[in-house]
């Protein structure tokens, strides 16, 4: 049971962010009141009331950004090419079919489901109502993202940030990898997590303040890539580099240390890439993962994901991994095949998309990855809405990357995404930062204001963005003018 400390910082924290839009520009505080909503807040942890979505650490960070970036951000233009009108069209479409199923999933689903001594009601209007109102609030960070990180000063920000935060939150897991995870339980009053599940070869997997320690292991990944984005950014810059150098090692070291094998796989793979291909090469990749991430269940059940090579991988690395991997495995056939009975709009909620014993009622399936979750609650028409939001940014900066300059700050950014994406295959982490990065590139490339010179325009450029009755105008320093001769003139 959380303690009282666990609900009044949970309660208390717009005043906390209130804070942060009062201290730092508002790009740069609309990142931080989200990242530190995922590192600090209590997890697994809610406020229930009636027709209202979980009252938890995602909802409010996500809700405490979006009425401060309302009560402060000032209007912008959007882009009016046609390629842009067309992806913006794309996007509406994506987030209407992601907005409407849960009223063709309670049609599909009326009737009550029995499996022994379990009964599962049948859904209806309020059910539909109540799962739109749990999608609107998970979408907040995704539209924060496209409306107020839609620049490249807003994607430095987002991947200082990671990398930021990620150093700060090394030291608490680095505490826990000695003694085992215990912070949660101090400060909180509750392990939110299977303790068992954190010993890992004779030593422990931290947790720190997430719900699993998998969440510390991609969470440092995504630190180490955003490193060495930022380290080849300052090189071609000619800025200082080192210091991104160095966080990179320093959080590369950590992550060997937290036992996380997936992210740490991850991390080789996507660190590399950005440390030694170009930008060219960083957008395929890009490209290759959201294309296997938008077909996965597709390839998934026609038996072209090489599940078997990875079975062996883990198997030659550890008998304890090998098994915990077949047993994933084996559990994403059965509800896939669950799932297919109903694949139009899913199963729906009441936990009417999982397998039950015919005998005792009781649950017999787990579901990891977060697309067997949606694909089975909302079938293929909620799973191509929720992976096209994610997946369709990167598909929309390769057609027009030509046009958008040659940084690496935004594809270093979408490997950053990639990432994330194929976490979420085998795992659950579709948390506000992901939302959050998805939704930044999709206003950069989509909805990104012409460099007129105006609010936005200015952000990237570099100037910080502020503007309200919370917080202080910005002055920008005075430009020095250099005094013009004409060649030739004698002094």
């Amino acid at each position: 049971m959380p303690n009282a400390f666990a609900y009044i910082v949970l309660l208390s924290f717009p005043l906390f962010a209130v804070v942060l839009f009062r201290l730092l520009p508002l790009q740069r505080a609309l990142i931080w009141t989200l990242i530190s909503g995922h590192l600090l807040l209590p997890s697994s942890m809610h406020i229930k009331i009636p027709m209202v979505p979980l009252i938890d650490r995602s909802l409010v960070p996500a809700v405490s950004a979006l009425i401060l970036c309302a009560l402060m951000a000032p209007r912008q233009k959007v882009a009016s090419d046609l390629e842009a009108r067309f992806g913006r069209q794309v996007i509406f479409v994506l987030l209407s079919m992601v907005l409407l199923t849960p009223f063709l999933t309670v049609l599909q689903n009326t009737e009550p489901m029995i499996n022994g001594r379990s009964y599962l009601p049948g859904l209806r209007l309020y059910d539909a109502v109540s799962m739109i109102s749990t999608i609107v609030a998970s979408m907040i960070p995704l539209w924060l993202g496209l409306r107020y990180l839609n620049t490249q000063a807003g994607h430095r920000a987002l991947l200082e940030a990671f990398v930021i935060s990620a150093v700060l939150y090394s030291f608490p897991a680095l505490l826990e990898i000695r003694i085992s995870p215990q912070l949660h339980n101090w400060i909180y009053g509750f392990f939110p997590h299977q303790f068992a599940q954190h010993i890992r070869d004779g030593g422990f997997r931290p947790v720190v303040l997430l719900n699993h320690g998998l969440m510390v292991g991609i969470y440092f990944c995504i630190g180490v890539i955003s490193a060495a984005v930022l380290f080849r950014e300052a090189r071609r810059e000619g800025g200082r580099a080192w210091k991104w150098l160095v966080a990179m090692v320093w959080l590369a070291g950590v992550l060997v240390l937290s036992k996380a094998l997936s992210a740490l796989i991850l991390t080789v793979i996507f660190g590399a890439a950005v440390l030694f291909f170009g930008r060219r090469l960083q957008i395929m990749l890009a490209v290759v993962v959201a294309v296997i991430v938008m077909f996965y269940p597709m390839l998934r059940g026609a038996g072209w994901i090489p599940v078997e090579t990875a079975y062996n991988f883990a198997l030659s690395i550890s008998e304890e991994r090998a098994a915990s991997l077949r047993f994933r495995l084996d559990n994403e056939d059965a509800l896939l095949e669950h799932a297919n009975e109903k694949p139009l709009a899913g199963w729906g909620s009441w936990g009417r998309n999982q397998l039950y014993d015919p005998a005792t009622g009781q649950m017999i399936s787990t579901t990891d990855g977060i697309w067997i979750i949606f694909i089975g609650m909302f079938g293929w028409i909620g799973y191509i809405g929720r992976f096209g939001l994610l997946t369709a940014p990167i598909l929309f900066y390769a057609m027009r990357h030509r046009q958008l300059g040659a940084s690496l700050i935004t594809p270093g950014l979408m490997m950053v995404l990639a990432a994330n994406l194929i976490d979420l295959l085998p795992n659950a982490g579709l948390v506000n930062y992901v939302w959050l990065m998805a939704g930044a590139v999709t206003g950069y490339v989509l909805w990104r204001e012409p460099q007129d010179g105006s609010a936005l325009a200015g952000s990237a450029a570099g100037t910080d963005l502020r503007a309200s009755w919370l917080m202080t105008e910005a002055t920008a320093p005075p430009l020095r003018q250099k005094r013009s001769e004409p060649r030739g003139t004698a002094r």
